[in-house]
């Protein structure tokens, strides 16, 4: 017994040929005729024919043979013919013998035989016949010690051995029988094994496929970011298990790129993606077929491990996309900078890089710059010697500006401000070089230090103008009062009412006049005369100021909140306040006046009011009334220089803020004035301390 392959090869040991296993090719009536069994029955079952043929070693056998349809192999029983048929060749010998014995010892014996051997000899043939139907126990039993017993005994040793041998080849069969059902139980395991690794080895090609095919898309020149997530579902889905059966989306900033079949279900897998350590999107995958028989699901671990990897890649992917598009969007701005902007090796300052700017204010190519150093374009640099006490600063203070002048290519010189800053990068260093043409800054500064000059000269005239109002003006004014008060006291009793009223107009207008030159010096000293700032608290300020203004009794002024506390020059508050309160006082035509004061922060600034129920104002003159000597009513009605507003308004603005009015005429003037504010300390618990700088 045994078996060979689909092409023919003995794969079992032959006990009568050493060595065949693969190497002896068996072709026989009885293969062939195996084979085409299997091509015509495959695994179905069919009647099986013994056949009488020549074996592979040309011997005659007597054989059957049976097939694995799933293996193609054959299984052949086969006994050579001689062996299977002795036995009934020597019946047919001992019968050739009695039938030629049997005339003469029936003439010779006649009623002897009839009466002593016909018995046994029905016997011996009721015997054959038995055994002839493959009973081999039974026994003749013949003791008679003639021919007949004789043969009786052969024939029963004869089935005897027969029986030995049929019970030798079933037990040869039955161990036959055995090895090959423990090898076939071992050949359907390792069938068995390599189906699943057959298939666990498709899965793994589908998902390897998935992620090469990830890795191509993401190779491709120039492929926008949108393009990738647009294709990659797809390619996730072909990867699963139920292709037909999956759905695939990825989210990515707000956006969804997703399969044609998408839509969720209670079988789902998610991976999120992650660019910069946070999550910036996720892929999500459906299963939309029936819940498995198996009840484990309808995804394997390794897909969901798939899943991960891809999200992985995609992260990767938008991050280096991302960094790209950053970096490249910093070229285009360095190379479309007005500053040059040099890569400098540090220890002989050759040049590693330069953008656009750099090229067109020097006149060099790139690749005349590239071979250049920083000493070849400025001038400050005069050797290496400097170039390193530079290195030595950098390396102290990481970065560092200075002036010097490049020189051109046809050489020419310009004056830069260069920044040095020294970055280390995979454990080289280097210096970072911005450089700005000041030649027009320089410019500017020298024209600058001549206006400065031109306004200490002006400054100086100013001065020198006080000095003259202060002396020379008020020196003949003085004189003319003096004389006035001498012609009144020595001529009293000679001048009639026409001649008091003209002297006493003559002392009113020298008053006017004296007041005036005060107005343009208190105007002129502002912003010129410096006292030093301090911390004032508003409310008591205001305060003293409201004493020193005396309102009369049918004014009333009232604080309407509590004022803060400023850094400032407290002379220049007590003007802005004294000359807003002295006008609302001064033009007040109602019998019950009220002066009102508040402030209120808004937008970085402190807004004041100073409002009255006075005349008002019509708005024609909102602009007039700040600018010096105009005034509203005339100087011989209420007396007025003109100048307080004007002083007013140079003091807030010089403060960086602003001043205006509203109003409506007959029912009285707002003034409202601003300064900037910001946070200072708590001085108690209803002040907070704010500073005006």
């Amino acid at each position: 017994i045994y078996l060979v392959n689909k092409y023919g090869y003995m794969i079992t040991p032959s006990r009568f040929i050493k060595d065949t296993f693969l190497k002896l090719k068996v072709d026989t009536e009885n293969t062939r005729k195996c084979f085409e069994d299997i091509e015509k029955f495959g695994s179905k079952s069919h009647p099986h024919v013994p056949l009488t043929y020549r074996d592979y070693r040309g011997v005659k056998v007597l054989g059957i043979h049976d097939h694995i349809p799933q293996m193609k192999w054959g299984l052949l029983a086969e006994i050579d013919a001689s062996e299977a048929l002795a036995p009934l060749a020597k019946i047919k010998l001992l019968f050739v013998i009695i039938m030629i014995f049997a005339p003469i010892s029936a003439w010779l014996t006649g009623t002897f035989v009839s009466r002593i051997i016909a018995g046994p000899i029905h016997k011996l043939h009721l015997g054959t016949e038995i055994v002839g139907r493959g009973n081999l126990d039974y026994r003749i039993g013949t003791d008679t010690k003639d021919e007949i017993g004789q043969l009786s005994r052969a024939f029963d040793k004869m089935s005897e051995d027969l029986r030995e041998s049929h019970k030798q080849l079933e037990e040869r069969v039955q161990e036959r029988t055995a090895e090959l059902s423990s090898t076939n139980v071992k050949l359907e395991e390792e069938i068995a094994a390599r189906s699943s690794a057959q298939k666990t080895l498709r899965r793994h090609i589908k998902q390897l496929n998935c992620l090469y095919g990830l890795a191509r898309l993401i190779e491709k020149q120039k492929i926008p970011l949108e393009q990738i997530f647009q294709e990659t579902p797809d390619l996730i889905r072909s990867a699963y298990r139920y292709p037909d059966d999956t759905c695939v989306r990825i989210t990515f900033e707000g956006i969804r790129y997703k399969t044609d079949n998408f839509e969720k279900s209670q079988f789902g897998q998610y991976a999120p993606i992650s660019v910069r350590g946070g999550k910036a999107g996720e892929i999500e995958v459906f299963y939309l077929g029936e819940k498995p028989e198996s009840g484990r699901g309808p995804f394997f671990e390794e897909e969901h491990a798939l899943l991960d990897a891809v999200a992985e890649h995609l992260g990767r992917t938008a991050e280096r996309k991302k960094a790209g598009q950053t970096l490249q969007l910093f070229q285009n701005l360095i190379d479309r900078s007005n500053d040059s902007t040099f890569v400098i090796e540090p220890k002989w300052g050759r040049f590693l890089d330069v953008n656009n700017r750099a090229c067109d204010s020097l006149g060099y190519t790139r690749e005349e710059l590239l071979n250049k150093s920083l000493k070849d374009v400025e001038e400050s640099i005069l050797d290496d010697s400097t170039l390193a006490e530079y290195v030595k600063k950098l390396k102290r203070k990481a970065d560092l500006v200075i002036e010097g002048r490049h020189r051109r290519k046809d050489g020419t010189t310009f004056c830069v401000e260069t920044g040095l800053k020294l970055v280390s990068q995979e454990k080289e260093d280097y210096i970072i070089a911005v450089a700005r043409d000041i030649t027009e800054r320089k410019k500017t500064e020298q024209r600058q230090a001549e206006l400065f000059d031109e306004v200490e000269s002006i400054n100086q005239e100013l001065k020198d103008f006080a000095y003259i109002v202060s002396h020379d003006l008020k020196a003949p004014l003085r004189g003319i009062k003096t004389l006035t008060d001498w012609l009144a006291a020595d001529y009293a009793d000679k001048l009639d009412e026409n001649g008091r009223e003209q002297m006493d107009l003559l002392l009113s207008r020298v008053q006017r006049m004296h007041n005036l030159i005060d107005g343009v010096l208190q105007y002129s000293r502002v912003g010129r005369a410096k006292e030093k700032k301090g911390r004032v608290n508003l409310n008591d300020l205001v305060s003293e100021v409201i004493d020193t203004v005396a309102p009369p009794e049918n004014i009333e002024v009232t604080v309407e909140n509590q004022l803060p506390v400023i850094e400032c020059e407290e002379t220049r508050i007590i003007q802005v306040f004294q000359n807003l309160m002295s006008n609302a006082i001064k033009y007040m035509d109602k019998p019950q006046g009220r002066i009102r004061i508040g402030c209120v922060e808004e937008n970085g600034f402190w807004n004041f009011s100073v409002a009255d129920n006075g005349p008002g104002i019509e708005e024609k003159h909102f602009e007039r009334i700040f600018r010096i000597f105009q005034t509203l009513s005339p100087r011989d009605e209420f007396e007025s220089t003109g100048v307080g507003l004007t002083v007013v308004k140079k003091i807030v603005e010089l403060y960086g803020g602003n001043i205006w009015v509203e109003s409506k005429l007959g029912e009285g003037s707002t003034f409202f004035f601003t300064l900037p504010s910001r946070e200072m300390g708590v001085k108690d618990a209803k002040l907070e301390a704010n500073i005006v700088s």
